[in-house]
């Protein structure tokens, strides 16, 4: 295995952090919100929020040579808990079937105004390797 790092990120940004980190055939994707690029924005809606994070995801995975196939370990935040069932709902969908390990907290706050949840993942890719 190497030891060598890649940094990836989706979309140019100024802060201090990648989007992912590739080490050998793992893939560590950041703490990613449902913030929309296009308009730097969160969604109001918890769902829409949730479904931008797992857009934010998809394009953070695919600049990695990944899917969320490829995903072993998620953890999701949310601010309010109560959330969990809408945020499973999108995120089910989202994984398509797949299922990896998962853990789920809530917490008092996060970074942003407005932003109410983030997951982030971890995936392994063997051809990375």
């Amino acid at each position: 295995m190497t030891n060598d790092v890649r940094l990836v990120d989706s979309h140019a940004h100024d802060r201090p952090f990648s989007h992912a980190s590739i080490v050998g055939p793992w893939i560590f994707t950041k703490g990613t919100a449902g913030y929309d690029p296009e308009t730097s924005q969160f969604p109001p809606d918890i769902r829409d929020q949730t479904a931008q994070c797992m857009k934010n995801l998809a394009n953070i995975l695919k600049e990695c040579d990944a899917t969320f196939a490829d995903v072993v370990k998620v953890n999701v935040y949310l601010v309010n808990v109560d959330d969990y069932d809408a945020v499973n709902e999108v995120y089910l969908k989202a994984m398509n079937g797949h299922k990896p390990a998962r853990c789920c907290v809530g917490v008092a706050a996060l970074p942003s105004k407005n932003e109410n949840m983030k997951i982030e993942m971890i995936a392994y890719k063997k051809e990375l390797a």
